[in-house]
């Protein structure tokens, strides 16, 4: 197994349209879980007035980084260099990098680097597991 890669980042919601992030969240959820299941985890949290969101995502290397972005960019018609969809109702606030990310994602994220989005994080991974680890560790082997 690669090195993981983890993504916690937070948008701001425009005025009146959490129902659209809400339905657009939803519909992202149900292709990452169709077509994209190496994702380790993939959870988003709202604060109470429906203002802002952050979302959690673990991968477990790079590949699979690079296959999320591809099924988004099917499904969801998210491309790196074009968020028009996500910006029509919420904008960025932050993201941290825990990892080192994939040529795309670090497209991704240059691309709002440039815009002025503030990215934190740390590149160095030292180690550590995960219970998708010891699960594959358990399976027979065939």
């Amino acid at each position: 197994m690669g090195e993981p890669i983890v993504y916690l980042s937070t948008w701001k919601i425009k005025d009146g349209r959490f129902e659209d992030y809400r339905r657009f969240y939803a519909r992202m959820v149900d292709a990452i879980r169709t077509d994209d299941r190496g994702v380790l985890a993939f959870f988003a949290f709202g604060n109470e007035d429906g203002t802002e969101i952050t979302n959690v995502h673990v991968f477990p290397e790079r590949m699979t980084l690079e296959r999320h972005l591809a099924v988004i960019a099917e499904q969801m018609g998210l491309l790196p260099e074009d968020l028009t969809t996500v910006s029509a109702f919420m904008e960025p606030v932050s993201v941290q990098v825990y990892g080192m990310p994939s040529a795309t994602a670090a497209a991704t994220d240059q691309g709002l680097i440039d815009a002025g989005v503030p990215f934190t994080g740390k590149r160095n991974y030292l180690g550590g597991f995960s219970l998708a680890d010891q699960r594959a560790d358990a399976s027979p082997s065939g």
